[in-house]
């Protein structure tokens, strides 16, 4: 009984290990037919083989094919790479790489390399060419010319007007090239240049008199006893334009004439070292000699508001060979505030052309007449 027993039992053993072989079996066959038929699928749908076909890549020129998934018109375009593979032409395999479209994702690019059968390509349109960008310097005009023709260029100055009228779109040729000239497209005080002509006509923020300048041949402005001295053509045109202000009824004076280097330096310290008041040594006008400061009847003249002597002498003053050098409106020029009292000799030729041109700062004149000199 136990034998039969045994054998029933190592029979129902042998059925279940047959059965599940059996099943795995089948498995195994499903799963391959699965397989195959995916394999099958993705050549049928699009015609592109599993394995890469082996191709020489040397001396190949590409030819750029675009491949909608509805093909239609074949256009090149722009393209970011997706993966290399083989594709067939006639049933002939092909080396090719595949992209996408960067616009139209759903469209296909292939970069055909070595197809036998002959494949017509439309030329690509070419990209217009870009403008070369114009240089910012060149942005506004269209060439030097409109500079050069002007009496006062300066060919040393060339790229500074250039820039400087790029940069002031505000201003024409003429009011840049005058204002180049004399320093004006850059800050005050920067680019010092030292002016060391022996009678010099410009001293600026930008133009400065050399180390240990000093005039010669200064006199007294009034009498032998007198501390002020100046240089005689300044006293002589001084003496001038007092006689015809006391025809005219007002009585001038001078407070301030030549100033050694020395003493305009103790004048900066003290005053507090502020530009535009008070000039820092070696650019002010007081150390050639030239420059005066006058005194009216209620002190220094027009120091608190105009009055007749004010009036009298910016109206006047051109007729005597002298300027007023720093007026109100040219505080942006000059980088000095106004000072009505503060005159300077420039000779008679200067100041009658000044006036008569409308021109109210030196630094103008000079911008437009860069070789005068003094006599």
């Amino acid at each position: 009984m136990r034998r039969k027993n045994r054998r029933n039992i190592k029979n129902r053993k042998s059925e279940s290990m047959n059965l599940l072989s059996g099943i795995g079996a089948g498995i195994l066959v499903l799963a391959a037919t699965v397989c195959v038929a995916l394999a099958v699928f993705i050549m049928l749908d699009y015609n592109i083989p599993t394995t890469r076909n082996t191709v020489s890549l040397d001396n190949i020129q590409p030819a750029f094919i675009h491949v909608p998934q509805t093909p239609e018109t074949l256009q090149p375009e722009i393209l970011t790479i997706v993966e290399p593979t083989t594709v067939f032409f006639d049933d002939i395999p092909s080396y090719a790489d595949f992209y996408i479209l960067p616009d139209t994702p759903d469209d296909i690019m292939m970069i055909v390399y070595d197809s036998p059968a002959p494949i017509t390509v439309p030329e690509p349109t070419p990209s217009p060419t870009p403008e070369p960008q114009q240089h910012r310097l060149s942005a506004r005009i269209a060439n030097m010319d409109a500079f050069s023709v002007l009496p006062f260029y300066i060919a040393e100055n060339a790229v500074f007007y250039a820039e400087f009228y790029a940069a002031r779109p505000d201003l024409d040729i003429e009011t840049v090239v005058w204002k180049v000239n004399v320093s004006l497209h850059i800050p005050f005080y920067e680019g010092i240049q030292i002016n060391d002509d022996a009678n010099p006509l410009l001293i600026s923020p930008f133009f400065r008199l050399p180390s240990g300048f000093s005039p010669s041949g200064m006199i007294p402005v009034n009498s032998d006893t007198c501390h002020l001295r100046a240089t005689p053509q300044t006293v002589a045109a001084f003496h001038s334009l007092r006689a015809s202000a006391q025809q005219a009824g007002f009585n001038l004076s001078i407070t301030s004439a030549y100033r050694s280097a020395a003493r305009q330096h103790e004048l900066w310290v003290n005053g507090g070292r502020r530009d535009g008041r008070i000039a820092r040594t070696y650019h002010s006008e007081h150390q050639t000699g030239r420059a005066l400061d006058l005194w009216g009847p209620g002190g220094l003249l027009d120091f608190n508001g105009s009055s007749p002597t004010g009036i009298w002498v910016a109206n006047n003053a051109h007729y005597h060979g002298f300027i007023v050098r720093y007026r109100a409106e040219t505080t942006h020029i000059t980088g000095y505030i106004h000072e009505p009292w503060h005159i300077t000799y420039v000779g008679m030729n200067i100041s009658m052309y000044m006036h008569n041109n409308n021109i109210l700062s030196l630094e103008e004149f000079v911008g437009r007449n860069p070789w005068v000199t003094l006599n």
